[in-house]
């Protein structure tokens, strides 16, 4: 497992450019984002806005996905001259429309069940929770503008009483818990689709029969991101205080995030394609 670990973040080094249409993307997204809350006034924008990021993701993911699985067999690759290498690692950037034209539906319809499925287990755990837990039984008072800012929230926490924090903590856990359970379920499909099969409802069924295959192998990775995960998240907590510290913080998210993608697809790789 070490071997895998330190051969993604070769991977991830040698093809920092992976990062470029990501962080592209992601700015696309923040100002098509807050644009539409300025303009969507009602519900046939809202679910027109909401087609548009899925038709974006879609697409983007199709292209970036493919450009990954690239970078992982461009890694198999020896290579003389350095120059060489540099050449064939700018030229993944040229897959991304190939990968769009093959894989815009697959990862489109992949957006869609995943929204479903997410949908059907916050039914069922708010079912479950109203009878294990309770209602945490807030007026409209407490609930108002709770999440404009950390003072609101703050505030809001210091409104409830010990019995509402208590089960608003317990809420939290049962969401945590199944939250959990669901990505580490999830954590083959991406690459399933783009390596095996096109359609997004077969590719997530034989992703999650893949993990129980090799469920330690699994469990190992995907416990390490989760550790990986918590601790940027708190470095992201005390990086608003300093601009600088700031900016460190977002390379390092963006690397996170490509390092995580490679990981699973080197993984994916080399236990499943061999």
């Amino acid at each position: 497992m070490r071997k895998l670990f330190r051969n993604a973040v070769k991977i991830t080094n040698d093809n920092i450019i992976l990062a470029m249409p990501l962080i592209i993307f992601m700015w696309i997204l923040t100002i098509y984002i807050s644009f539409s809350k300025q303009t969507v006034n009602s519900l046939p924008l809202l679910v027109l806005s909401g087609v548009t990021i899925i038709v974006m993701t879609g697409a983007f993911f199709a292209g970036w996905f493919y450009m990954v699985k690239k970078a992982v067999k461009l890694s198999k690759q020896i290579f003389v001259l350095d120059s060489d290498r540099a050449k064939a690692t700018f030229n993944l950037l040229k897959t991304i429309p190939a990968g769009i034209g093959k894989y815009f539906l697959s990862y489109s319809g992949m957006i869609l069940l995943a929204f479903i499925i997410f949908a059907l287990a916050g039914l069922c755990v708010f079912h479950i929770g109203i009878h294990l837990i309770g209602r945490l039984d807030l007026d409209s008072s407490q609930l108002k503008n709770i999440l404009y800012s950390a003072a609101d929230m703050k505030a809001f926490l210091d409104s409830l009483s010990f019995d509402q924090l208590i089960k608003l903590n317990n809420w939290n856990m049962l969401f945590l818990a199944v939250t959990t359970i669901i990505s580490f379920l999830f954590m083959l499909w991406i690459p399933e689709i783009v390596y095996q099969t096109r359609n997004p409802f077969m590719a997530l069924v034989n992703s999650v029969k893949k993990i129980f295959k090799k469920i330690g192998k699994s469990l190992k990775i995907f416990i390490f991101l989760t550790v990986l995960n918590f601790i940027l998240s708190f470095l992201s907590t005390f990086s608003l205080i300093n601009p600088f510290l700031y900016f460190v913080v977002t390379v390092i998210y963006f690397y996170f995030l490509v390092y995580i993608v490679m990981l699973i697809f080197l993984y994916y790789d080399s236990e499943f394609e061999k």
